[in-house]
């Protein structure tokens, strides 16, 4: 949609739904977070300092990936950050960690004030522009105020600045004197650097305008820049609030108007929408707001330097200080890039073939498995980057992927290597010591192997340049024996239901668990190791959600990994793998509620969302941090497994096969070859429209209600009756036809059934 004017976003709050209302609580949505409250702690406590029974503080996050600023719910910085270098930490700290980020960082109160009569609001609404800007509005009195907050990304630029664009509109019946300020009451935080800060206030006569620059050497005395403007009853007029947090002061953005801040605003949306689309459902807006929310949360989990280099990541967007980069955390978020960013999904697949094989394993594990190489520290970890490199190929094409040639070419020759090397026999499979932190159960873990599977089948089909002949070859081969070797080993029937399992022991006996934070089991259809509709898949899914797991919270519904203190146990990929467990709409349905009743009022996901011995299931928490993991992971498993969507650049193919509980939406907008496909459903009539350049070979698959019997099926109202193909697909039929669609056309397939 076009961006909104001042005029337009007026409209575009009031009707919004996402986020809360000028109360603090959700509107118009099945949320239950509104009870952990909204506020921050007094005395700029930093998050990393609240003990593990507090909830964190809300917050809304932007980020340029340079600069990562996490607001309150009046849309003030409460804490920024930026990378400045990194660590190798392989063998020195915890499992699931390889790399430390440097960074800088400060927190406190930063940012515009407006107050009329003395008074400033303390409760605005909050909304976003296309799902991805923060907009805040809130009123005193007669004046009006809307906020958009916005962390700038001009091109290739990724400034590190953050603009508060603000118009201020009297409603009054009479004049109004409004107070403007800059609010720069900030510290840092021992192990990290200082980030600097300057403010400057702008609004439309330059006369106005305030310069305030912080001394860094006395971090603790609170700056204050101030201004006044005068506004006629129905006058409007635009302030900004540009604070800048870069340490060279040669090489600036400068924002020295309104019109260059509204000229960044465009600008950086344009850079948001990226590849991803706009996904519109009628009947439930809400879930296409969690899509792009997620692949926000995503995206702002990761960190670039200012060569453009992968810094690392968040546990999610809110931006601990942490300086922890948990390699499994990294992959998931960047998973999600690949469908929404791909041009920052490159730094990330780079990274994790830099850092994602160690030289050797390490820690509790490995004291017991002292023969364990690097490679089997993290199975999973070590197949990560080529993996992503397959799926960003084949969505996009093979130049789509344009990473570090000598790093990428060493981790593919190395990977293979420890492949072959470590070939399992014949019905046998790899071991390995963790997923992330946690073990992976059992001699040979599921989920791990299964990523294993993928990594050798994308290195025999997609990098075979980067091989010898022979080892091509033989991963072809370690793949099909892998394929086999999982469905002998790790399929067992459990409770009478044939299922994978976690994980299985050499001796034939099963792990009886399931470990909540085992996403790979969940991602296998995305993968293209199973169908999406996979009885094996989907009885462990409904086994995990059930008492028969161990590990199941039955009064919250999650999945618990057994944390040391009782405060943090639910762990929410276990709440992305229960949408596996359905097989009608109905059930669809239910899975998704369930990550609605625990999705924060910005569309986050937090990690823990629940205390381990939680016996209330609608007091749901803030735990840890957010939960870039899930973010990522929803993004890729709603496109593939909801949606239906499946696509191969080099080949020209798209399929489109919606399985959803609404019965009408549109998706505008997503990137193929070079251009954007639109599609949507209407009932029994899915459309596509081709906007790209290319004549693309299309497949359009329409799920049958359940029970019903089909009757016609046209193609642009011409009968495909006799080319049509009928096949089974979760709890019924599916009707697909396949059609070469040229450049700007339209096509629609339906089907009559009675």
């Amino acid at each position: 949609m076009p961006v909104p004017t001042p005029e337009t976003q007026e409209s575009t709050a009031d009707t919004s739904l996402m986020g809360y209302d000028r109360k603090g609580a959700a509107r118009n949505r099945t949320s239950l977070f509104a009870a952990a409250g909204l506020e921050w702690p007094d005395g700029m406590v930093m998050e990393c300092d609240l003990g593990r029974f507090t909830d964190y503080p809300f917050s809304v996050d932007v980020s340029n990936n340079r600069l990562l600023a996490a607001l309150d719910r009046s849309g003030q910085v409460r804490r920024a950050v930026t990378a400045v270098g990194l660590d190798d930490v392989r063998g020195k700290t915890i499992p699931g960690v390889y790399v430390y980020k440097k960074m800088a960082f400060c927190q406190g109160h930063m940012g515009l004030q407006v107050s009329c009569h003395g008074r400033r609001s303390q409760s605005p609404a909050l909304s976003f522009i296309d799902d991805l800007i923060p907009v805040f509005d809130a009123s005193i009195d007669g004046l009006h105020s809307r906020t958009t907050v916005f962390v700038p990304q001009q091109g290739g630029r990724r400034p590190l600045s953050l603009i508060q664009l603000c118009r201020l509109t009297n409603k009054g019946s009479g004049p109004v004197d409004v107070d403007l300020s800059t609010l720069t009451s900030v510290r840092g935080k021992d192990g990290t650097a200082p980030l600097p800060l300057s403010v400057n206030l702008l609004d439309d006569h330059p006369k106005s305008q305030d310069r305030i620059d912080r001394d860094a050497s006395k971090p603790d005395i609170p700056l204050q820049g101030t201004g006044r403007i005068h506004l006629e009853a129905g006058e409007s007029q635009d302030v900004a609030a540009i604070l800048d947090f870069s340490e060279d002061r040669r090489n600036l953005t400068t924002y020295a108007s309104i019109q260059d801040c509204r000229k960044a605003l465009e600008e950086t949306l344009d850079a948001r929408r990226n590849n991803l689309g706009r996904l519109t459902i009628p009947e439930d807006p809400w879930y296409g707001e969690l899509v792009t929310r997620s692949a926000e949360l995503a995206r702002q989990s990761l960190l670039l330097l200012d060569d453009g280099r992968a810094a690392g990541s968040f546990w999610g967007s809110n931006a601990n200080p942490l300086p922890d980069v948990w390699t499994r955390d990294f992959g998931y978020c960047a998973m999600g890039l690949v469908d929404s960013n791909p041009d920052l999904a490159n730094p990330m697949i780079e990274f994790l073939a830099q850092y994602g094989i160690p030289e050797q394993a390490w820690e509790r594990e490995a004291r017991m498995h002292p023969d364990a190489s690097g490679f089997e520290h993290s199975l999973g970890n070590s197949c990560l980057a080529v993996v992503l490199a397959s799926m960003l190929m084949h969505r996009y094409g093979a130049k789509a992927l344009h990473v570090n040639q000598v790093v990428f070419s060493d981790y593919i020759r190395r990977l293979a290597s420890d492949l072959i090397a470590k070939r399992p026999e014949p019905g046998r499979l790899y071991e390995t010591l963790y997923i992330s932190d946690g073990p992976s159960r059992g001699d040979y873990h599921t989920g791990s192997n299964i990523l294993a599977w993928k990594a050798a089948k994308a290195m025999a089909e997609d990098f075979t340049d980067l091989l010898d002949e022979d080892q091509a070859e033989q991963l072809g081969s370690i793949a099909n024996q892998l394929r086999r070797s999982l469905h002998d080993e790790c399929v067992q029937t459990i409770d009478g239901m044939p299922m994978y399992v976690e994980g299985a022991n050499e001796d034939g006996t099963i792990i009886g668990v399931h470990d909540g934070e085992e996403s790979d089991l969940t991602l296998a259809s995305v993968y293209g190791f199973a169908s999406r509709d996979d009885e094996r898949i989907r009885n462990h899914a409904i086994w995990a959600h059930s008492t028969s797991d161990p590990y199941y919270a039955p009064v919250t519904g999650g999945i618990d990994f057994w944390d040391f203190d009782d405060s943090n146990g639910i762990t929410y990929p276990g709440h992305i793998h229960g949408l596996c467990r359905a097989n009608t709409r109905e059930e669809l349905n239910r899975s998704l509620l369930e990550l609605r009743k625990t999705t924060d009022l910005d569309g986050s996901f937090w990690w823990w969302p629940f205390e381990h011995a939680e016996q209330d299931p609608t007091r749901v928490k803030r735990g840890l941090g957010k939960c870039g993991w899930c973010a990522g992971e929803f993004v890729s498993f709603f496109l593939h497994d909801i949606m239906g969507i499946e696509r191969d650049q080099d080949t020209r193919s798209i399929k489109v096969a919606p399985y959803t509980p609404w019965r009408s939406f549109t998706w505008e907008g997503l990137a193929f070859c070079g251009g954007t496909i639109d599609f949507g459903q209407d009932g029994n009539t899915l459309h596509f429209t081709n906007r790209t350049n290319e004549t693309l070979h299309v497949s359009l698959q329409i799920a049958m209600q359940p029970n019903t019997m089909l009757e016609d099926v046209t193609l642009n109202g011409e009968s495909r009756r006799y080319q049509a193909n009928v096949l089974h697909l979760h709890d019924g039929s599916a009707v697909r036809v396949e059609e070469e669609v040229t450049p700007g056309t339209s096509i629609h397939l339906q089907i009559k059934t009675r």
